[in-house]
């Protein structure tokens, strides 16, 4: 049976967009006909013409805009999707959407960081933008990660909006700009090296890279949805699911039944 997986992104992702498109051409590389993945994004409109990465770095507008990926994740699992994958490095509402739903919920940072730890000593957090690399700051923190994180860097110069949304037209400056960055990594340390932005993420692997300096660059999209697919299949097949205790709660469900039904 094909598993299905809901990727939901931060941004205003529309079907029809090359990064969209770009999602879904890796996803049947990687996964073939075994895994759907749907992609899903944020209404038109919802950033009224800024940036993302720079809305959400304001503590308000990233809980009002982004709160709706609880909802989200619940309608995920009525329409019987096999797990909800968070595709942002802030990662927003991890905890409260796995108390509130029984599927798995992957997010990119999480299942980044833990396969990286399998691969190499040291990480590297490559970003497009400071304001990328403020928010997988708070997550390396959030998950105490600082151990294993060498460094979290942002490419210079940023690539932000529209800009960045047309790398997939021009890819050579951001590549150039990505090596660069990575050399300066490897320099301070770091023997694994992520691209911490979802564009640059699904770009790379796109262009064939796979390892610069003698370091793997991790295929971001790929271990998550393939760490996802683990998760439900652990589920169904062995009986392995989240814990009900401490941040992952969940033993009043008709309070959380009643409250859900707002989205029904």
């Amino acid at each position: 049976m094909t598993l299905r997986l809901w990727h939901q992104s931060v941004t205003e992702l529309r079907r029809d967009t090359p990064y969209s498109q770009a999602l879904v051409k890796r996803a049947r590389t990687v996964l073939g006909d075994e895994v759907s993945v749907e992609t899903f994004g944020l209404p038109a409109g919802t950033y009224h013409g800024r940036a993302a990465s720079v809305a959400l770095s304001n503590a308000f507008i990233y809980h009002r805009i982004l709160d709706r990926f609880i909802d989200q994740a619940i309608e995920a699992e009525r329409q019987g999707y096999d797990a909800f994958v968070i595709g942002s490095f802030s990662e927003p509402f991890l905890a409260e959407i796995r108390s509130v739903v029984d599927i798995p919920v992957t997010s990119v940072f999480e299942a980044s960081v833990l396969v990286g730890c399998s691969l190499g000593s040291k990480l590297a957090l490559i970003t497009t933008s400071p304001d990328v690399s403020a928010m997988v700051e708070k997550a390396v923190a959030m998950h105490h990660m600082e151990a294993r994180v060498a460094s979290i860097l942002s490419i210079s110069p940023s690539f932000e909006g529209s800009v960045l949304h047309s790398v997939f037209s021009n890819p050579a400056p951001i590549m150039t700009a990505f090596n660069q960055t990575a050399a300066k990594a490897i320099e301070m340390g770091a023997d694994v090296l992520i691209p911490a932005e979802g564009i640059l993420a699904v770009l790379l692997p796109e262009q064939g890279i796979t390892r610069l300096h003698n370091a793997p660059v991790l295929d971001v999209v790929s271990v998550t949805w393939s760490y996802a697919c683990m998760l439900s299949r652990l589920r169904s097949k062995a009986g392995m699911s989240f814990t009900r205790r401490g941040r992952y709660a969940c033993e009043d469900k008709e309070l959380i039944e009643l409250i859900s039904e707002r989205i029904a």
